[in-house]
This record gives structure tokens, sequence and C-alpha cells, in this order.
């Protein structure tokens, strides 16, 4: 390709065409041939007034331009292609090198270093050339790797495997390799001697060779005095000596990898030996790993099983096993239990136990004894000391009962269930919102219960929102103390009495005085005259001739109405208090009174009933003050509320210094003395009467002003008057007709607007007598644009 190329160019340079170096890529259809479309990547014919090339065949069709106008681009220059050319030519003749190396080395030695033929194999492997010899080569080098990989599996030096043992105080720890089980290795003494004789047919040499002889040659040494051993008397392996001499053999063969079973046999009275002396030796307070340590070791060297050493062993074993499932399965209890934990943690020392078990018993032990602990401390809290919030015992609760079952855990979440349980109640009840069930019983029994309660069990918590309800019981008793009547010192059956009698004296349908003229008396009951032969009781007051029964006259000897002994406090009565003070204590009563005290509920009715009758007296008295006003109609009235005021017994009065019953009594006294006014005769209303009331329903049911007297107004739209429920025709009457929604169709008659005085608003309304009716009624037709 070269050599071509060089030819082109020297076609070009003879044809005197230019030259230039352009050495960067261009795009593919400038590096073929317009004409013969052959590929010219290092060299073309080219042209300034066109883009195309040609190769030096055809450069004459190139362009219509002279050929002195060609040009060669190039894309290399020729020193840079014979620098290509050198660098490939070097390349082709690394395959050869090849070959020379590797016959060198198999025609210098009939049995080459495997090495060798390593390092032959990666050179060739680098060359990037098919060559057979390196298939040949590859199968050898692989097939000697796989026979040294083999013997190393001998020459690497044995291990043997030792189980960990439990170090516990007085151990003593004997030296030896013999304190395990033989570690077995995979292949015997016939194996090493046939990778031996497999070598032979290989061809290839190596260190390998002379290590696997000198270990077959041990191995033999080993295995004769192993023979030995195992062929001595009784007398000679009674020998002291002769465990001795047993163990230093497997020391010395310890770093044979390559199995003996006349090794191993003689390892097994080694061990056996040893097994006994360590079960002899050994004290109470075994681990079950040491237990199945040994069990394992018994049966490794064939310890008999019907020896007294493997049946000491079985039963270690069995007792440990049941005591190490007891033990899972407690840890695996989500919840555990007290008396559990510390069955198993006091175990006796006899029977082997589980290290890492009887740690994590100890650890949950030990929790659930701290837990005890702090709820005992708890529980038995001195109030001087300190004290604690629920929250923070019920922390603690909920911490151990996720994971252990323990009694003052169990005592302390019912203790702190009481506590949070009443902290709620009693901030419901000092926040008024507590719903009491009457069923219950008495509310403040209850609570007075609860406080007992909490004072007894319950004193080493902090309860703020009891505290609070203590201080509003004590202010609901300090006012059940203030109130006028003492419900502390006074019977239930006399509070119950006052509540009756001021329900009786201020009834709201008893504001007006009866009419009857036998109620005279202070009483509501009439004193009626007697029955004919019978005497009455009856006496009568000689100032204002009021009549009463003999009972209600000996209650102070005289008229209750007239003197003013039996209202200024004279004369004694039960309810010696004023009505001021009650007010007062109902206003100042606490939240808790208000909502759950019954003695608040009949202080409320009272303070309602008895102040609205204050309100009457004060206005009517207020009334009755001025003197054009005190006139002997008012009598009754004043009367009346003095039997109201005389039911009740206690002052009435609007303040402290004023007593309505005592100002009552002053203006009978005056209002008796005066003579009776003449009775005035009530004006008549006069009467309105109009045609319509007497005409009749016209044929379409109507009543209307045009009383029926034209024919077209026959089924004309109608509106019922909300009065007298009397049809008027719509337009007679100039009322707007709401057809979309009838309900506001709200129509009062022009009738029904005269007769109560009103304005009718749709029309003027104009009245007058005609014929033989008293009246007559006519509209004005005078349209007005708001009707």
């Amino acid at each position: 390709m070269i050599d071509r190329e060089f030819a082109f160019r020297r076609r070009a340079r003879g044809a005197k065409f230019g030259e230039v170096l352009i050495e960067e890529d261009r795009p593919e259809d400038q590096y073929q041939c317009s004409v013969c479309k052959v590929f010219l990547y290092l060299s073309q014919i080219i042209c300034q007034c066109t883009t195309q090339v040609t190769c030096m065949d055809h450069p004459e069709k190139l362009c219509k331009c002279s050929l002195s106008s060609r040009v060669l681009r190039k894309r290399f220059s020729d020193e840079e292609l014979t620098e290509i050319l050198v660098k490939v030519s070097d390349r082709a003749r690394v395959p050869e090198a090849w070959r020379s190396k590797l016959t060198n080395l198999l025609s210098s030695t009939a049995r080459p270093q495997l090495r060798s033929l390593r390092a032959i194999l990666a050179e060739g492997e680098r060359i990037s050339y098919p060559m057979p010899e390196l298939q040949v080569l590859r199968r050898c080098v692989s097939r000697g790797n796989e026979w040294v990989e083999q013997a190393n599996m001998f020459l690497r030096k044995a291990s043997r495997k030792r189980a960990r043992k439990s170090a516990r105080p007085g151990d003593v720890i004997k030296p030896g390799v013999l304190d395990e089980p033989y570690d077995r290795p995979e292949r015997g003494l016939e194996d090493v001697y046939a990778l031996l004789r497999e070598v032979d047919g290989l061809g290839f040499d190596g260190p390998e060779l002379d290590a696997l002889r000198t270990l077959a040659k041990d191995a033999e040494e080993v295995k004769t005095k192993a023979r030995h051993f195992l062929a001595a008397s009784e007398e000679e392996r009674s020998r002291p000596g002769f465990v001795q001499d047993c163990e230093n053999l497997g020391i010395t063969a310890s770093s044979l990898n390559v199995y003996i079973l006349e090794l191993f046999e003689v390892e097994q009275i080694v061990l056996r030996d040893r097994l006994v002396k360590d079960i002899d030796d050994w004290e109470a307070g075994m681990l079950m790993d040491d237990v199945r340590n040994l069990v394992a070791r018994a049966r490794a060297c064939d310890l008999p099983a019907d020896s007294r050493h493997m049946k000491v062993l079985n039963a270690k074993q069995a007792a440990g096993s049941s005591w190490e499932d007891g033990a899972k399965a407690l840890i695996a209890q989500r919840v555990k239990n007290m008396e559990e934990l510390e069955e198993f943690a006091k175990t006796e020392s006899n029977v082997p136990v589980d290290g890492a078990l009887l740690d994590r018993i100890m650890n949950f032990y030990n929790r659930a004894k701290d837990y005890q602990r702090q709820a005992d401390a708890i529980l038995h809290r001195d109030p001087s000391v300190g004290k604690i919030k629920p929250q923070e015992a019920m922390k603690l609760v909920t911490r151990a009962e996720g994971s252990y079952n323990i009694p003052s855990i169990n005592d302390l979440r019912r203790t702190t269930d009481f506590a949070l349980d009443l902290e709620s109640r009693c901030e419901m009840v000092v926040r008024g919102v507590y719903q009491h069930v009457e069923s219950d019983g008495d509310v403040f029994e209850m609570f007075q219960q609860w406080e007992s309660y909490a004072k007894e069990h319950l004193t080493m918590f902090i309860m703020p929102n009891f505290e609070k309800f203590e201080r509003r019981l004590a202010d609901h008793y300090r006012w059940i103390d203030r109130l006028p009547w003492n419900h502390r010192r006074q019977s239930p059956a006399q509070t119950a009495m006052l509540y009756e009698d001021v329900m009786q004296a201020t009834q709201i349908n008893d504001d007006t005085p009866s009419t009857d003229e036998y109620l005279s008396c202070i009483c509501t009951a009439p004193v009626r005259p007697p029955a004919p032969g019978t005497v009455s009781d009856a006496v009568q007051c000689d100032h204002c001739f009021a009549r009463f029964h003999g009972a209600c006259a000996s209650s102070g000897g005289s008229c209750p109405f007239c003197d003013h002994h039996h209202w200024n406090g004279s004369i004694h009565k039960e309810r010696n208090w004023h009505y001021c003070y009650l007010a007062e204590v109902a206003n100042e009563a606490p939240l808790i009174s208000r909502t759950h005290s019954p003695e608040w509920k009949q202080v409320e009715t009272i303070v309602f009933r008895v102040d609205r009758l204050v309100q009457q007296v004060g206005q009517f008295l207020s009334f009755a003050s001025h003197p054009a006003n005190q006139r002997s109609e008012l009598l009754p009235r004043v009367k009346h509320y003095m039997r109201k005021l005389y039911k009740l017994q206690f002052v009435v009065g609007h303040s402290e210094n004023v007593s309505y019953g005592l100002d009552l009594a002053g203006l009978h006294r005056l209002l008796a003395a005066q003579p009776a006014q003449p009775k005035n005769r009530k004006r008549k209303r006069p009467k309105l009467t109009f045609g319509q009331d007497y005409d009749k329903d016209w044929t379409d049911g109507t009543r209307c002003i045009c009383r029926g007297r034209t024919e077209y107004l026959i089924n004309y739209p109608k509106v019922q008057c909300e009065s007298c429920q009397r049809f008027y025709h719509s337009g007679c009457v100039f009322f707007p007709n709401n057809h979309a929604d009838p309900s506001k169709n709200i129509f009062t008659c022009p009738l029904c607007c005269l007769r109560k005085n009103k304005k009718y608003p749709y029309s003027e309304v104009r009245v007058r007598s005609v014929g033989e009716y008293s009246f007559c009624c006519f509209i004005e037709f005078s349209y007005r644009p708001d009707s």
C-alpha cells in the first residue's frame, strides 16, 4: 500500500501538480474518486473550483480548468508514511522471536522448570497473533498448576481447631496440642505417592517435588513409631511416661498434613486419658458449654457409653438442657414473670447452665429488681422527703409493664390509675364540666370520699388539680355556712319548708289580688261565714275591719295588716334575717356550688322569685308614695303583697335598711283610714256596623264592596282578609296580587282597618250612612304610586 501511494505521488509530481499537506480528516465523500469511485484516503487530486476529488488516472475529468491548476492533497507526509511502515514491520517479527525463545527453553533441558514455562506463556498471551504452539503450552502449564495445587494441599502445615474453653478462677490450662479431637486431613499417604507417580509423566520440574518426597519420608517414620506404640502391652501402657510419649509423637507429627490412621489411634489414647482426668478434676459450677465440650471429646475419643464418666456427663447434659430450654422459653416471653426470673437466677450450682443465657436472665432479673425497688420507693414514699407526679410514676409503670410482671409495679399501676383518674375528675370539677350520675348518690358525699381516699392512699403524688378541688370544696362548705338558714344547723325539713313557702308566695300567675270578698285574712284562705247553728272563731280588726281566722290572729295577738310590730322584728320569727344578705351570698357562690350543689339551685330559685317580688313591691311602693296615688282602691293589692311577705317571714327589701313589710303596713294604715271611692262607669266603645255585615255572599263567594252589582266581576281574582276571612275582588280593593309567590299575599280589608282605627294602605276610604244600613263603605278611586 505504501509503494502504491509513493507511485501515485511520483506521477503527480511528474505532472507538475502542486502539493498541500492537510492533517485533518474530511467528510467521506472527499475521499472517493468522482469518476471511478476508488477510495483515496492518503492523497487526492483536487482543484479550487470544486470540492470533488479524483485519482491520478482521471485528473483531466475533475473540472474544465487546465491541468496546471490541479493540486495533490496529502493526509500524511512521506516521512510519516515511512515511520509507520517501520513500526508495522517490527511488530510483524514478534511471533517469530517468541517461537525461538520457546524452542531454546525446550531444547536446553528435558524437564524445564514450571515457572519458566509460565513466563513464556504469559509473554505469548500478550502477543495478539494466532500461534499454534501457544495453545499446547497453555494446556501444559494448566495441568502443571493443577498438580502444584494438589501438592500444596499436603505441603501446607496442618491446623488443629480448638474450641475456646470457659476460663474460671482456679482452672489450670495444661500445655499440649492434643487437648482437642484430632483434626483429620482429607488425604493420606497413598495419595502422596500417587501424586509423585503422576508428576513423572508431566515433564516439568519444580521445588514442590522435593518437598513432597520429604513429606512422604517423614510420614513413614511417624507411621512406624505409631505402630510401635499401638503394639505395646498393657504393662507398657500403664507406664507413667507412656501417655507423654504418645503425646510427644503427636506434637512431632502435628505439622504433617497427611492422614495416618495409626497416629489417629495413638492420639485417641492421649485424649481418653486427658478427658478422664478433666472429668475427675472438675468442680461444681460447670457451664453448659463445658459439658458439651466434654461430651464431644468423649465421643471423639470413643469413651465407652457404660463408663462412669460418660454417665456423669450424660446426666449433667440432661439437667443443663432442661434448664436451657426453660431459660430460652422465659427469655422468649414478651412479659417475664418476676418469680420465674428469680427462680432461674438462683439455680443450684450442680446444674450446668448456659453462660450467655444466665447473663441475659441475670440482666433481666436485675432490671426487674430495679423496677421493683423504684415502685416500692414510690408506694411507701415519705411525704416529708418529696412527692412525685403521677405521670412520672406512670412512665415507670409503662416501661416496666412492657417487659415484666412485677407485683409492686401492678400495685403502683392501680394506685397511679386512681391518682390520674382522680386528677382528671378534680380538673373537670374545678372547670365546672363534671357530669354527676344521680345513681351514684349525693355528689358532695362522693367528693368527701374522694378527699378521704386521696389523703389516705395518694399522699405520695403531686396532685395540683386535687389541691384546687380541696380548696373549692372548702369554699363550698364555707358558702353553705353563710346561708341565713344555715343548712348544717337546721333540719332539711325546715329548709324544704322554706323553699315551699317561697315557691307558694311568689307564684308567677298570682300577681293580681283576688276579687273574693271573703279573702280578708293574712293567709290565703277565705274567711267564710259560719254555718247556721255554729259559732265562728274569726276575729275582726277594729281599724281596717279585716276578718282573721282564729289561728292566724293568735300569732302576735294583733292585726298583721295594721300592727307594725309584726314587721319590725318585735315579734319573734323563725326566719329572722334580711333578704338582701341572701342575694349577696348567692352572688358569691363558688363555681362548684353553682354546678353541683342542690342548695345552690334552691337559693337561685329563691333569689329569682323573691327578686321579682321585690321589684313588683318596690315599684308599687314607689307609685303609692305620691299622695295623689294614695287611694283606698289600692288596699287589695297592699294586702295581696303583705300576705306574700307574711308567708315568707324573713325581711324583704332592696337594701338592709328597708323592710317592704313595714312600709306596706304603714301604707295599709293610711289607706284603711280613707273613705271608699265611688266606682267609675266604663265607657262603651262605639260599635260600627257596615252594609257588608248584613249582605250575603255573592255568586262567586265574595262579599266585596262592589256588593255584586257588576256581572263581569264574576270569577275575577280574589283575595282573602286575614282578619275577617272574607273574600274581596283584588281589583275592587286595589290590592296588588303576587302571582309568583301567593304566600306573600297578606291582606287586611278596609272594614277591618276602620274597626282597628288603621289606615288602609292601598286607597282612601270614606264611610257614610245609606238607606236601611247604619253605614256603607266606599273606596276613593284615587290611585297612588305606592299602592
